[in-house]
C-alpha cells in the first residue's frame, strides 16, 4: 500500500512575504545643500606676502651687517696699511740717518753704491730743523735736533719762559709756571717763591710732583696751575717747540723760526735774514745773530753750538690728521749693539692739518723713498 502523499497548505494559507520599503525620494542634486568652503586662496595668499616681507626684512639686516662688516674691515685694513707705512718710513729714515753725512743743517743725501763711496753722488739734502717731508703712503714725517728746541726740564733758563710769553701767556703767568715746574722736578719739598709743592697738589686734590725731570712736554699738564693758564691752542704751538731732553746749548742753525724769535724777543720778520744766511753757510756764534737779526739774546757765548747733535726728534702723522707720534733717538755710530738708541715715544696734539712747517710736506730727494715721489 502505498503512502498517501504529504499535505500541502492551500497558498493562500501561507504567511505573506516581508514588505519591503520603497526606497526614499531624493533630491535632485542642485537642490542640495552642501556645507560651506574654507577661503583658502585669502590665506595662502596673506601668507606668501607676510612671508615675503619677512624675506625682505631679513635681507634688509644681513646687506646691513655685511655692509657693516666691509666697512669695518675696509676701516682695519686701512689703519694696518697706515702703520705699515708709518713703521717702514720710521725704518727708512733711521738708516738715512745713520749712513749719510750731516752738515750743519741737514742731512746730505747721497745715491750710488755704499761701498764705493767716489761713485757716490749728492742727490738732495733733508733738513733736520722740522721741516715736513713725504713719507710712504699718507705719511708724513720731520727731523728736528733737539739743540734747536727748549727743554722743559730747564725751567730756570731764559728760552723756557719767553717761549711762553711768546705763545701769549701773560707774564706774571709765565713766571709762575717756571716757579712752580722747578718745584714739580726738583728731589726735595722746599717751596720756591710763587711755586708749589706737595701740600698745594694735596689740597687740590691732585696727584703730588714727581720730583723727577719730565719725560715728556706733556707732562707740563700735571703741573699745578699750568694747564688753566695756557689755552688749548697755545699749547698746540708750544708742544712743538720743547723736548724733555736736558740739552745742553743753543744752536742757530736748526732753531725753529718761532723759538729763535721768543728767545730773542722780536717778531719773526725780524729772524728771516738769519734763516736765510744759515742757508748758504753755518751761524757761528752771537755775533753772527746780532748781525742779521739786531738782537743780542742774553745768553752765555760758550752755550751757542754750530754744529749738530746727536740727538735727534723724530715726528710721523698721516698728512690731515690732528695728532702725531714723536719718536727720540740718540745716534751712536760708535756702539757695538746699534747705530742709534731710542730715548722716549710718545703721542702730541697738533691743530687741524697743521704740518710741522710748510703746507705740504714735499719728497725726500733719494732712491729709497721713490715710491713716495712717484705717486
Amino acid at each position: 500500500m502505498t503512502r498517501p502523499l504529504a499535505m500541502t497548505r492551500p497558498l493562500a494559507m501561507t504567511r505573506p512575504l516581508a514588505m519591503t520599503r520603497p526606497p526614499a525620494m531624493t533630491r535632485p542634486l542642485a537642490s542640495r545643500r552642501l556645507p560651506p568652503r574654507p577661503r583658502v586662496a585669502g590665506f595662502v595668499l596673506a601668507a606668501t606676502l607676510w612671508a615675503l616681507a619677512a624675506l625682505a626684512i631679513l635681507a634688509s639686516y644681513v646687506d646691513g651687517v655685511v655692509a657693516a662688516e666691509v666697512e669695518r674691515a675696509r676701516l682695519a685694513r686701512a689703519a694696518l696699511q697706515l702703520e705699515l707705512d708709518q713703521r717702514a718710513t720710521e725704518a727708512t729714515l733711521l738708516f738715512l740717518l745713520a749712513t749719510e753725512r750731516r752738515n750743519h743743517r741737514a742731512v746730505l743725501l747721497t745715491v750710488g753704491d755704499a761701498a764705493a763711496a767716489p761713485a757716490r753722488q749728492a742727490s738732495g739734502q733733508l733738513g733736520i730743523a722740522g721741516q715736513a717731508y713725504a713719507g710712504f703712503g699718507d705719511v708724513a714725517f720731520s727731523v728736528q735736533d733737539e739743540s734747536g728746541l727748549v727743554s722743559v726740564n730747564l725751567p730756570g733758563e731764559p728760552a723756557f719762559a719767553a717761549l711762553l710769553r711768546r705763545v701769549g701767556v701773560p707774564r706774571p703767568d709765565a713766571a709762575r709756571a717756571v716757579a712752580r715746574l722747578r718745584d714739580y722736578i726738583d728731589v726735595d719739598d722746599a717751596l720756591s717763591l710763587g711755586g708749589a709743592e706737595r701740600f698745594d697738589y694735596v689740597r687740590r686734590d691732585l696727584a703730588p710732583p714727581k720730583n723727577h725731570q719730565l719725560a715728556a712736554p706733556m707732562e707740563l699738564r700735571r703741573v699745578l696751575g699750568l694747564d688753566e693758564a695756557v689755552a688749548a691752542e697755545q699749547w698746540r704751538r708750544l708742544l712743538p717747540l720743547l723736548t724733555p731732553r736736558v740739552t745742553v746749548g743753543y744752536n742757530f742753525n736748526i732753531m725753529r723760526a718761532e723759538a729763535m724769535a721768543a728767545l730773542l724777543g722780536v717778531d719773526e720778520a725780524a729772524v728771516a735774514p738769519l734763516l736765510a744766511a744759515r742757508a748758504e753757510r753755518p751761524i757761528a756764534g752771537l755775533a753772527d745773530v746780532q748781525a742779521l737779526t739786531g738782537a743780542l739774546p742774553a745768553l752765555d757765548p760758550e752755550l751757542v753750538v754750530p754744529v749738530p747733535s746727536n740727538a735727534l726728534r723724530l715726528a710721523f702723522w698721516r698728512r690731515g690728521a690732528d695728532s702725531r707720534t714723536v719718536v727720540g733717538i740718540t745716534l751712536t755710530p760708535a756702539a757695538q749693539a746699534a747705530p742709534w738708541r731710542k730715548e722716549y715715544r710718545y703721542s702730541e696734539p697738533l691743530a687741524e692739518g697743521q704740518l710741522v712747517a710748510g703746507a705740504v710736506p714735499e719728497a725726500p730727494a733719494t732712491p729709497l723713498l721713490r715710491s713716495v715721489q712717484a705717486a
